[in-house]
């Protein structure tokens, strides 16, 4: 009974990736390996004259491998469609029908090979995916807007890193908690993301414009953010992250 149950179940998973549903395809999920924590990346180093090793911690986690192993009806309909869905480059919101809180920024790896069953009308698939080791909470998206200064609350107990788009002219300085992030002759206004690690306007680089080394970021709990200068209004876009 618990095994009929658990097939229903995956029968209805799905998840989505370049902006489709698995679902769309006819794709059923038989297996997932998604709740994986990352690993910190650290080198265990040997140094002459003291016992054991020496533990030199990167500053930083390696990334995640996540994957579906999937069954397809019919497949040889849907063979070059599922190829183009799948053969997007580069990192795309990967969302599991089981946490729709979160998402990872996941990049497809590996080859499409086909496991054909029976007369080729059934076929299975490993989908794999090589993701960012944090996952992003999707209410991290929701953009909040100051027009005099203010607070944002991180509610997790990481560090995030934000996008902000500041309107405003001349000379001015962003600041958020006890960090200044000034920005010179800027005309109307200007893109900050401490993901990127990039300062523009649109699809132009303006890092000339901004006088700082450190982007901004935002720490767990309350981040007072205000500025001086002509500015008219800050947009934040918090990308709240977790493990």
């Amino acid at each position: 009974m618990q095994q009929r149950e658990r097939r229903v179940l995956m029968l209805n998973d799905y998840f989505t990736w370049n902006g489709k549903k698995s679902s769309d395809f006819g794709i059923i999920i038989k297996h997932k390996e998604i709740y994986k924590a990352p690993v910190r990346d650290v080198d265990f180093v040997e140094v002459p004259g003291r016992d054991g090793e020496v533990i030199l911690d990167n500053g930083r986690y390696r990334n995640v491998d996540v994957t579906y192993q999937v069954r397809v009806k019919n497949v040889k309909s849907k063979l070059l469609e599922i190829a183009n869905w799948l053969s997007a480059v580069g990192y795309q919101k990967l969302i599991d029908s089981d946490d729709s809180t979160h998402y990872r920024m996941a990049a497809r790896t590996g080859s499409v090979d086909w496991d054909y069953l029976g007369k080729g009308e059934w076929a299975d698939l490993e989908i794999a995916f090589n993701c960012k080791p944090f996952r992003s909470l999707t209410t991290g998206d929701t953009k909040t807007t100051l027009t005099a200064a203010g607070s944002i609350t991180n509610p997790t107990q990481y560090t995030a890193l934000p996008y902000f788009k500041i309107y405003g002219s001349g000379n001015f300085t962003l600041k958020v908690n006890n960090k200044s992030f000034a920005f010179t002759s800027i005309s109307s206004y200007i893109e900050c993301d401490s993901s990127l690690q990039a300062v523009f306007t649109g699809t132009s680089s303006k890092a000339d414009r901004a006088n700082f080394d450190d982007f901004p970021t935002l720490k767990p709990g309350a981040n007072s953010i205000s500025w001086t200068g002509t500015v008219t209004k800050v947009e934040i876009v918090p990308h709240w992250r977790e493990l």
